[in-house]
C-alpha cells in the first residue's frame, strides 16, 4: 500500500513540475507588437498611441501597456 502511495506521489509531482514549464516561445500579434513599441515611445517622453487602435483592438492595447510598463530605454525608438 505505501508503494502505491509514493508512486502516486511522484506521479503527480513530476505532472506538476511539467505543467510549469514552457517549450515554445510566445508570439505576439503584430497589433500587439505596434502597440508595445507605441507604448515604449511614450514611457521614455515621446507619447504615441494610434487611438483608433486602442480604443478597437484589444491586442494593441495590452501592447501598448505592456511597453509602457516594460520599456527598457536602450531599446526605444
Amino acid at each position: 500500500m505505501t508503494k502505491i502511495i509514493n508512486v502516486s506521489l511522484v506521479a503527480v509531482a513530476s505532472l506538476l513540475f511539467t505543467a510549469c514549464t514552457s517549450s515554445a516561445p510566445v508570439v505576439q500579434s503584430p497589433s500587439f507588437n505596434a502597440g508595445s513599441q507605441d507604448g515604449c515611445a511614450t514611457a521614455n517622453g515621446t507619447y504615441t498611441k494610434n487611438s483608433h487602435s486602442f480604443n478597437n483592438d484589444k491586442e494593441y492595447q495590452n501592447g501598448w501597456y505592456d511597453g509602457r510598463k516594460n520599456c527598457n530605454p536602450s531599446q526605444a525608438k
